[in-house]
Protein backbone atom coordinates (compact mmCIF):
# COMPACT_ATOMS: atom_id res chain seq x y z
CA UNK A 1 0.00 0.00 0.00
CA UNK A 2 1.07 4.08 -0.44
CA UNK A 3 2.14 5.14 2.67
CA UNK A 4 -0.78 7.56 2.81
CA UNK A 5 -3.26 4.35 3.42
CA UNK A 6 -0.87 3.44 6.09
CA UNK A 7 -0.37 6.86 7.71
CA UNK A 8 -3.95 7.47 7.60
CA UNK A 9 -4.98 4.11 9.37
CA UNK A 10 -1.63 3.92 11.96
CA UNK A 11 -3.39 7.79 13.03
CA UNK A 12 -6.95 6.20 13.49
CA UNK A 13 -5.70 3.03 15.08
CA UNK A 14 -3.54 5.74 17.64
CA UNK A 15 -7.08 8.15 18.36
CA UNK A 16 -9.10 4.72 18.99
CA UNK A 17 -6.61 3.08 21.30
CA UNK A 18 -5.64 6.02 23.48
CA UNK A 19 -2.07 4.99 24.20
CA UNK A 20 0.73 6.26 22.18
CA UNK A 21 2.58 3.25 22.44
CA UNK A 22 -0.44 0.67 21.97
CA UNK A 23 -1.28 3.11 19.14
CA UNK A 24 2.49 2.62 17.59
CA UNK A 25 2.46 -1.15 18.20
CA UNK A 26 -0.53 -1.12 16.43
CA UNK A 27 -0.38 0.84 13.72
CA UNK A 28 2.85 -1.22 13.08
CA UNK A 29 0.35 -4.79 13.07
CA UNK A 30 -2.02 -2.68 10.97
CA UNK A 31 0.54 -2.09 8.46
CA UNK A 32 1.10 -6.07 7.50
CA UNK A 33 -2.50 -6.68 7.65
CA UNK A 34 -3.48 -3.68 5.36
CA UNK A 35 -0.05 -5.09 3.04
CA UNK A 36 -2.54 -8.52 2.64
CA UNK A 37 -5.36 -6.55 0.95
CA UNK A 38 -5.26 -6.06 -2.62
CA UNK A 39 -3.66 -2.92 -3.19
CA UNK A 40 -1.47 -0.95 -5.82
CA UNK A 41 1.83 0.34 -4.88
CA UNK A 42 5.32 0.57 -6.80
CA UNK A 43 5.70 -3.02 -6.87
CA UNK A 44 2.21 -2.89 -8.96
CA UNK A 45 4.32 -2.18 -12.11
CA UNK A 46 7.35 -5.21 -11.50
CA UNK A 47 4.40 -7.94 -11.46
CA UNK A 48 3.79 -9.80 -14.13
CA UNK A 49 0.21 -11.73 -13.99
CA UNK A 50 -2.87 -10.46 -12.89
CA UNK A 51 -2.49 -10.69 -8.45
CA UNK A 52 0.26 -11.40 -6.67
CA UNK A 53 -1.09 -13.07 -3.63
CA UNK A 54 1.38 -13.20 -0.94
CA UNK A 55 4.64 -14.07 -2.23
CA UNK A 56 7.90 -12.01 -0.92
CA UNK A 57 7.65 -9.87 -3.76
CA UNK A 58 10.34 -7.24 -2.38
CA UNK A 59 12.98 -9.60 -2.73
CA UNK A 60 12.52 -8.98 -6.47
CA UNK A 61 12.36 -5.40 -5.73
CA UNK A 62 15.80 -4.05 -6.70
CA UNK A 63 15.83 -0.78 -5.20
CA UNK A 64 18.46 0.22 -7.19
CA UNK A 65 16.54 0.34 -9.41
CA UNK A 66 13.84 2.65 -8.42
CA UNK A 67 13.38 4.56 -11.24
CA UNK A 68 11.81 8.00 -11.78
CA UNK A 69 7.92 7.00 -12.01
CA UNK A 70 8.88 5.47 -8.73
CA UNK A 71 10.28 8.91 -6.98
CA UNK A 72 7.34 10.67 -8.34
CA UNK A 73 4.80 8.12 -7.23
CA UNK A 74 6.90 8.59 -3.84
CA UNK A 75 6.81 12.43 -3.80
CA UNK A 76 3.03 12.57 -4.36
CA UNK A 77 2.16 10.34 -1.83
CA UNK A 78 4.43 11.91 0.56
CA UNK A 79 2.86 15.63 -0.05
CA UNK A 80 -0.21 13.59 -0.12
CA UNK A 81 0.16 12.40 3.61
CA UNK A 82 1.80 15.90 4.32
CA UNK A 83 -1.44 18.05 3.35
CA UNK A 84 -3.97 15.32 5.06
CA UNK A 85 -1.69 15.24 8.37
CA UNK A 86 -1.95 19.40 7.94
CA UNK A 87 -5.52 19.59 8.10
CA UNK A 88 -5.53 16.57 10.64
CA UNK A 89 -3.54 18.46 13.19
CA UNK A 90 -5.33 21.83 12.18
CA UNK A 91 -8.82 20.32 12.78
CA UNK A 92 -8.30 18.14 15.65
CA UNK A 93 -7.32 18.93 19.71
CA UNK A 94 -3.64 19.23 20.38
CA UNK A 95 -4.02 16.22 23.26
CA UNK A 96 -4.73 13.80 20.53
CA UNK A 97 -1.43 14.85 18.46
CA UNK A 98 0.85 12.26 20.12
CA UNK A 99 -1.84 9.39 19.59
CA UNK A 100 -1.96 10.52 15.72
CA UNK A 101 1.73 10.68 14.97
CA UNK A 102 2.50 7.21 17.41
CA UNK A 103 -0.30 5.55 15.55
CA UNK A 104 0.85 6.73 12.13
CA UNK A 105 4.61 6.58 12.57
CA UNK A 106 3.68 2.80 13.40
CA UNK A 107 1.74 2.40 10.36
CA UNK A 108 4.75 3.66 8.56
CA UNK A 109 7.70 1.83 10.17
CA UNK A 110 7.93 -1.10 8.39
CA UNK A 111 8.08 0.58 4.59
CA UNK A 112 10.43 3.13 6.39
CA UNK A 113 12.69 0.20 7.71
CA UNK A 114 12.14 -2.39 5.24
CA UNK A 115 11.75 -0.55 1.65
CA UNK A 116 13.44 2.80 1.64
CA UNK A 117 15.51 3.10 -2.04
CA UNK A 118 17.69 5.38 0.66
CA UNK A 119 19.05 3.10 3.24
CA UNK A 120 17.05 -0.68 3.45
CA UNK A 121 19.71 -1.85 1.45
CA UNK A 122 22.68 -1.00 3.55
CA UNK A 123 20.69 -2.22 6.61
CA UNK A 124 20.08 -5.68 4.99
CA UNK A 125 24.22 -5.77 4.15
CA UNK A 126 24.91 -5.25 7.92
CA UNK A 127 22.34 -6.62 9.68
CA UNK A 128 20.77 -9.98 9.69
CA UNK A 129 17.59 -9.01 11.41
CA UNK A 130 16.88 -6.42 8.59
CA UNK A 131 17.04 -9.52 5.68
CA UNK A 132 15.05 -11.11 8.15
CA UNK A 133 12.30 -8.69 8.46
CA UNK A 134 12.52 -7.51 4.56
CA UNK A 135 11.68 -11.44 3.85
CA UNK A 136 8.52 -11.26 6.77
CA UNK A 137 7.18 -7.83 5.61
CA UNK A 138 7.49 -8.94 1.56
CA UNK A 139 5.69 -12.34 2.57
CA UNK A 140 2.17 -10.82 3.12
CA UNK A 141 2.02 -8.44 0.32
CA UNK A 142 -1.13 -8.89 -1.88
CA UNK A 143 0.51 -6.36 -4.92
CA UNK A 144 -1.78 -6.09 -7.83
CA UNK A 145 -0.11 -5.92 -11.37
CA UNK A 146 -1.04 -3.16 -13.99
CA UNK A 147 -3.91 -5.21 -15.38
CA UNK A 148 -5.60 -4.89 -11.88
CA UNK A 149 -5.16 -1.36 -10.94
CA UNK A 150 -8.16 -0.31 -10.36
CA UNK A 151 -9.20 -3.06 -7.95
CA UNK A 152 -5.48 -1.61 -6.00
CA UNK A 153 -6.56 2.06 -6.23
CA UNK A 154 -10.08 1.07 -4.82
CA UNK A 155 -9.06 -0.83 -1.90
CA UNK A 156 -6.58 2.15 -0.61
CA UNK A 157 -9.51 5.02 -1.05
CA UNK A 158 -11.72 2.87 0.79
CA UNK A 159 -9.07 2.45 3.39
CA UNK A 160 -8.22 6.12 3.34
CA UNK A 161 -12.28 7.28 3.34
CA UNK A 162 -12.51 4.72 6.43
CA UNK A 163 -9.51 5.95 7.95
CA UNK A 164 -10.63 9.86 7.40
CA UNK A 165 -13.73 8.59 9.00
CA UNK A 166 -12.53 7.72 12.40
CA UNK A 167 -10.16 10.83 12.60
CA UNK A 168 -13.07 13.21 11.87
CA UNK A 169 -14.91 11.57 13.98
CA UNK A 170 -12.78 12.68 17.22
Amino acid sequence: MIFTSHALAGAAIGIVSGNPYAGFASGVISHHLLDMIPHFDQGTFRLKGSLAPYINMHSDFNRSKFNGRDWIMLFIDFAITGVLFLIISATLPVELWPLVFCGALGGLAPDLIGTSPLWSDQLEKKFKSARIYKSFHGFFHFTVSPSLIWLGVVTQILVIGFSLIIIAGK
